[in-house]
């Protein structure tokens, strides 16, 4: 069994049975059938801000908890030295101040990340495990720092 980390926006698509949520599902089933799903506690806390803002109706949120009864989640609260490190890592190259694990720094301009997909990747990051997502926000980071494996 393999381990991925998924980004806030993959569970919005699945749960509202898009084309990107269904292209999800099957990158997902050929990546591991029976995969080990792990979020950060920050995706948790995202989908619930996002439940709340757009008014999802009871069947949405009890498809969206079906699906969160499956999920490993990493809390930061409690966070270990080596995600506190992955966080740092991946900030600091983002922000072209330090070279990722081949040596090479970031092309291009430095990318602002938003904290809470600091802590997303930095998750991804100290376990060694890809990121799924369905937005560019991990883009500078795929292949240099972690693999992003973006369903489009």
């Amino acid at each position: 069994m393999k381990n991925i980390v998924i980004d806030t926006c993959v569970f919005i698509h699945i749960v509202r049975d898009t084309d990107t949520g269904r292209k999800c599902i099957e990158a997902l089933e050929k990546y591991d059938e029976a995969a080990n799903v792990i979020v950060s506690v920050v995706t948790k806390a995202e989908l619930a801000s996002f439940i709340a803002q757009n008014n999802w109706g009871k069947s949405k949120i009890d498809k969206l908890n079906k699906i969160l009864e499956e999920i490993t989640y990493i809390d930061i609260s409690n966070a270990d030295q080596l995600l506190i490190d992955s966080y740092t890592e991946i900030d600091a190259f983002s922000k072209r101040k330090i070279k990722d694990k081949s040596g090479n720094l970031l092309n291009g301009s430095a990318k602002k990340m938003g904290k809470n997909d600091l802590w997303i990747a930095a998750t991804a990051y100290s376990l060694d495990i890809p990121l799924m997502t369905t937005d560019g926000d991990f883009d500078h980071l795929n292949g240099s720092m972690m693999n992003v494996l973006k369903i489009v």
